[in-house]
């Protein structure tokens, strides 16, 4: 908490009096960091007409420069990890993951109206699991033309006809 607090530019005092422990104080960080994640991309969907047009807006919404910064990568990456053994950071992420997927897969439905509900789950969940690997490969290597095939992929997989 002296580092944060340090780091922050703010009183342990003042940091001791908003979070409990350091884990309420990484609980929230990535509480934060998913919802500005999540409304970011729901923006991004909202700015745009057309039914594909806002699919194509919501994946690519998680891939502007903010997302792709290394300080943001590596507080996710590093979340992501402690969620593994941490039940209350996992439920934290679990909570992200439904509303971030509950999200495209409304807008999937509304792209792909023919489509059964099973298979808009489906691509749901590969659109996400494939996203994610987009923003590791990123964090590794930032090479510009595998990110900008791997969103066309996904748009690609959200978007095959009926």
């Amino acid at each position: 908490m002296r580092q944060v607090a340090q780091e922050a530019d703010v009183s342990l005092g003042l940091l001791s009096y908003h979070f409990d422990d350091k884990d309420s104080l990484i609980i929230a960080a990535f509480a934060r960091a998913s919802a500005t994640l999540r409304e970011a991309c729901v923006d991004a969907a909202a700015a745009v007409d057309g039914a594909e047009e806002k699919v194509v807006a919501f994946l690519r919404g998680a891939f502007t420069d903010s997302f792709l910064d290394s300080d943001y990568l590596r507080l996710r990456v590093s979340l992501w990890a402690v969620s593994l053994t941490d039940t209350d950071l996992a439920r934290v992420d679990a909570a992200f993951y439904e509303h971030y997927a509950s999200s495209l897969r409304a807008l999937v439905r509304a792209a792909r109206p023919g489509l059964a509900e099973p298979e808009v789950a489906a691509r749901t969940a590969d659109v996400i699991a494939f996203s994610n690997g987009l923003w590791l490969d990123w964090a590794r290597y930032q090479i510009a033309p595998n990110l900008e095939r791997g969103l066309a992929k996904c748009e690609a997989m959200a978007l095959a006809p009926s």
